[in-house]
């Protein structure tokens, strides 16, 4: 979208019922998301900002964002081809999971996207949601909104009201998607970003799809405010894999939740690398018998970021299974938190739920991780089990491994790396498990006594 079209009330810093509906003019949209949007700001200025008082967020100290000091939408020029994208999108193009659909949102808008013409014969639509409102009206109506609601949380109403940008997918009955689809969010400008992702998946279909965040080095701060909702239908299967990697001058914050009917299949990853201060809401909701869903989460914090994770293993339905596993490395004075709750509600008997958190402190640093796993079980025949660990990296496995030769450096890799393995080697994606490695790697920097030295 060229700069000079965008309305001046979106080039001023702040958010306003103006801004609002400016917004929604400036995307030509319907006349009912229109007032979504104003509902949903409605709302937002109705809830409290969260702070420490609140137990949700007792750990997290958000005293310091100030939402009116981000621009409340950052305009990019279109792309014809992918040699059009900036250097760095392409590199991350290049170095990511081979691809049958591609979305690249560059700050608030869609700049470049293409899908085999194989898939779209099938029937398959993946595009910005902004053009999948104007030409698949209905089917956007139907779930947008429906599973991260403007009255979530403030943040959440935030999104409702002033997303720009987003993607769409929909993957009608019976179509297996063989090859990735893939979206990436790139943010250099000083504002902020609020994309919504909504993903559809039709009776008995399958397919993969990767979300990653990135952006350029930059001193100022920046804001990513998102969404995603998905719905996965009877008998259906969804990879959804999240991987926040934004540079330290970004605040994060996003809702990913889904829903799963009978015998449908979720398999989620969150990764955490970047920004700043990071908050991630990730939610099962297993409505129908049979609903599986895998949640796996890999989180490393280092300096002063502080990495935030809260989940939901919502058992809504008997006879559904849920497994949790979140692992995540520390360093120097970072600040990593995670909340589970496996939440069984009356009669979803026989549930089979499990949960999972184990984080690993790197050197003798000033390193924090908060672990809170929780059961609230409202049904008497389950099998249900949470648990956590937190500690340093073990001298005598250290020892071990030097003691056959291997230099300190390289031991303290190969611990971090087998670390993490229990959940890199669930991963089929063989571009997105090296891009994982490299991304390991260049977190895990120097060895302790390098930087000590």
């Amino acid at each position: 979208m060229i700069a000079n079209s965008v309305p001046e009330v979106l080039k001023s810093k702040g958010i306003s019922a103006e801004t609002v509906e400016a917004l929604s003019s400036f995307k030509s949209e319907p006349g009912w998301l229109t007032e979504k949007r104003l509902h949903a700001w409605r709302v937002f200025e109705e809830l409290p900002m969260p702070s420490l008082r609140d137990e949700a967020w007792r750990y997290t100290d958000i005293s310091d964002v100030q939402i009116e000091d981000f621009l409340p939408y950052a305009p990019s020029p279109a792309a014809t081809s992918e040699a059009d994208l900036p250097k760095a999108v392409r590199t991350l193009i290049e170095e990511g999971e081979e691809n049958s659909a591609l979305l690249v949102q560059h700050n608030s808008e869609t700049a470049f996207s293409r899908i085999d013409e194989e898939l779209s014969r099938k029937g398959v639509i993946f595009t910005d949601l902004h053009t999948a409102l104007a030409e698949h009206e209905e089917l956007v109506k139907e779930k947008l909104f429906g599973l991260v609601p403007e009255d979530y949380d403030k943040f959440a109403a935030l999104s409702a009201a002033a997303f720009a940008g987003g993607s769409f997918l929909y993957v009608p009955r019976g179509v297996d998607v063989e090859v990735p689809i893939q979206s990436y969010r790139w943010l250099d400008v000083v504002g902020s970003i609020m994309p919504r992702t909504l993903v559809v998946v039709e009776e008995g279909s399958s397919v993969t799809y990767i979300d990653e965040y990135a952006s350029a080095d930059a001193e100022d701060p920046a804001f990513s405010n998102g969404a995603v909702e998905l719905y996965v239908g009877e008998g259906s299967s969804l990879r959804y894999v999240s991987l926040q990697n934004w540079e330290r001058n970004v605040l994060h914050f996003n809702t990913i939740r889904s829903e799963t009917e009978k015998d449908a299949t979720i398999k989620s990853l969150v990764v955490s690398f970047g920004s700043q201060l990071s908050r991630t809401n990730v939610e099962a909701g297993l409505t129908a018998p049979g609903s599986d869903s895998e949640m796996l989460g890999i989180y490393f914090a280092d300096q002063n970021q502080v990495l935030d994770h809260h989940t939901l293993q919502d058992h809504i339905s008997p006879n559904a299974h849920s497994d949790l596993l979140y692992k995540g490395a520390l360093r120097d004075e970072s600040l990593a938190v995670f909340s589970g709750l496996i939440r069984v509600e009356p009669g979803a008997q026989k549930t089979d739920a499990y949960q999972t958190n184990r984080n690993l402190i790197l050197g003798t640093d000033d390193a924090f991780a908060v672990s809170l796993p929780n059961l609230e079980i409202m049904a008497d025949d389950v099998k249900c089990s949470h648990g956590s660990t937190t500690g340093q990296v073990d001298e005598t496995d250290l020892f071990y491994l030097m003691s056959r030769g291997i230099p300190r450096r390289e031991a303290e890799k190969l611990v971090v790396f087998g670390f993490f393995g229990e959940i890199t080697s669930k991963i089929p994606l063989k571009g997105l498990k090296e891009k994982l490695d490299r991304a390991i790697e260049g977190k895990i920097g120097l060895g302790f006594e390098e930087r000590a030295a």
